[in-house]
């Protein structure tokens, strides 16, 4: 059977049927004529990002050279492709930092917008890249979650002897991770999470870690995105399952008295967020915890700060995982940016339209969302951004930390 057509199959089978269909296909052995990606970017190389590199600049430079050698560039030239993956801090010298983690697949790149504000506003913010990320798919396969969390424990160690107080943030699976560093330290001042990915959507994600090593790849794509990934190695998803456990695991066993500014997507196709909102107001507690809701007013979490989806005027359908970070200026990821995602679960002929079509026939939404016989392409800007970075600021001031 042709790589094209296992792709195809696959792909529609995660699209109607989610994890569970792909682990109906492990069992019935349909997969195994499906694993022949032979090409170096779906190969693992033989050395592994750097991690244990301090002071920070060191670091910097250390990931920065190994992307050098071992980045394929999808779009644009080396150079740029390894800059836009590689960690950057901003603000140096401040007394307050912020320390961001990227999701799964992503990169450093998913906080350019948010940290020029923080820093403007007298943060000292940091970005580190996860292992496995920033160079080629295959690089995935190295992955673990022990490995990632690691990695953030590091930093968080190093930045802390640099500042007086440290909040720690992520997106998505970065979320996972900082919450886990935070609960075992006692000198974090609160917690950034963004899309957190602590109960996802489908129960069997769970199911991931069983599977590396007979399907490796559940869903490869075209790549094209300078910024993250399209095709995720399964061990990719069984490190991102491991964040999942260590974080309930957490849960389970503490309830975290520390604040946190939260943005949680209505439409987020990964996450359950209901489930998320209920679990944060439960577990970690504190009075001046915010919660972002980007949805339904009428389906919004008590107490939330809503930011209203639809928006029929600027075509947005709903909110989407990854769309919270980026303004709407973005040179990849901003409506008239660069970066098109046209691959989200819709029909082949929409989706073959998306890629042609003049940005004001565009309608956005998250992945899966159902456009009416109108090209949908995937939400990658926040149309509430600037709303977003006040109420952020607000919250920083109010839990003691602008001077």
């Amino acid at each position: 059977m042709s790589m094209m057509v296992c792709q195809r199959v696959v792909k529609a089978v995660l699209n109607v049927c989610g994890w569970l269909g792909v682990t109906v296909l492990v069992g019935l052995g349909w997969l195994a004529g499906c694993q022949s990606l032979t090409s170096q970017p779906f190969n693992a190389d033989s050395t592994v990002l750097p991690t244990d590199v301090i002071p920070f600049t060191a670091y910097q430079s250390a990931v920065k050279s190994w992307l050098m050698e071992h980045r394929h560039p999808v779009k644009f030239d080396l150079h740029t492709e390894a800059e836009l993956n590689t960690p950057f801090e901003c603000g140096e010298g401040s007394s307050k930092g912020i320390l961001l983690v990227h999701g799964l697949g992503d990169s450093p790149y998913f906080f350019a917008d948010i940290s020029k504000p923080l820093c403007d506003q007298g943060y000292w913010v940091r970005t580190l890249l996860l292992p496995g990320h920033g160079s080629q798919p295959g690089d995935m396969l190295n992955a673990t979650y022990q490995l990632w969390q690691h990695t953030v424990d590091v930093q968080v160690d190093a930045f802390a002897q640099n500042v007086d107080s440290l909040y720690l943030g992520g997106f998505s699976t970065g979320a996972n991770l900082v919450t886990v560093s935070a609960s075992k330290r006692n000198d974090v001042a609160g917690l950034l999470l963004f899309s957190p990915a602590m109960l996802p959507r489908f129960f069997v994600t769970r199911f991931a870690p069983w599977f590396t090593g007979i399907t490796p790849w559940p869903n490869v794509e075209p790549e094209d995105n300078p910024a993250r990934y399209n095709s995720i190695a399964m061990q990719g998803f069984a490190a991102y399952q491991g964040s999942v456990n260590a974080v309930q695991q957490v849960f389970a066993t503490h309830t975290l008295q520390l604040p946190y500014f939260a943005v949680l997507a209505e439409g987020d196709s990964v996450v359950d967020v209901k489930s998320v909102a209920l679990q944060l107001a439960e577990r970690v507690d504190h009075p001046q915890n915010v919660l972002v809701w980007m949805g339904s007013p009428q389906n919004a979490p008590l107490r939330a700060h809503v930011q209203p989806f639809p928006l029929e005027q600027q075509r947005i359908l709903a909110a989407s995982h990854m769309s919270m970070l980026f303004s709407s200026y973005n040179a990849l990821y901003g409506p008239n940016g660069s970066v098109r995602i046209c691959d989200n679960g819709q029909p082949a002929d929409i989706e073959k339209q998306c890629t042609g079509a003049l940005p004001d026939s565009l309608w956005y939404g998250p992945w899966g969302q159902e456009g009416d016989g109108r090209i949908v392409t995937r939400l990658t800007f926040n149309p509430y951004f600037d709303d977003m970075m006040l109420q952020l600021h607000a919250f920083l001031e109010h839990t003691g930390q602008v001077d």
